[in-house]
């Protein structure tokens, strides 16, 4: 093999490994999941519990919530029930979860409504839970509050509904 031969044959590797892996996330394109396997509800109770995965790897940008970011993951829970928000961070920088009000808010509507100290976040690799009940119907968002995640499309649209029972859907 010449040289030559040498050079084109290790570019081609590199465009083939570019085209697979995303070098913040070490993930590949793909489809994200159907956002029904992450949300358990118990209507006796009136309780929900749902798994958001921070820098969830089916997609090429870790800045997400189960694959889906900019508001295209929809989280409706039902004005009094208790809403568990299991978080975990799958990205590689630090992550979190919080219900917030709006956009750019620098704290959750109510204390314990996030993660841990949610503006230093999660550190890769580690979770953790709360839990909350609406006490109002409203369009409302959870977001991690790490500098610049929001900003980067990590927030997830919810809706608190004046009865019904909980859902996750993706839009878009």
């Amino acid at each position: 093999m010449g040289l030559r031969t040498a050079v084109v044959a290790c570019a081609g590797v590199v465009v083939l490994c570019t085209a697979a892996c995303d070098p913040l996330t070490g993930t590949g394109p793909g489809t994200p999941p159907d956002p029904n396997k992450y949300i358990h509800s118990d209507p006796a109770t009136h309780a929900v519990v749902i798994t958001l995965i921070a820098g969830y790897p089916a997609g090429d940008y870790q800045f997400n919530y189960n694959g889906y970011r900019n508001g295209t993951l929809v989280i409706s829970i039902p004005v009094g029930w208790q809403a568990t928000i299991q978080c975990e961070n799958h990205g590689t920088v630090p992550n979190s979860c919080a219900v917030v009000a709006g956009r750019s808010d620098l704290a959750p509507m109510e204390a314990g409504w996030s993660t841990p100290d949610p503006v230093r976040g999660l550190d890769p690799g580690r979770s953790a839970t709360f839990a909350f009940t609406p006490s109002r119907p409203g369009s409302f968002r959870i977001a991690s509050l790490v500098g610049g995640n929001e900003a980067s499309g990590m927030w997830a649209d919810l809706e608190v509904t004046p009865a019904g029972v909980p859902a996750m859907r993706a839009e878009g």
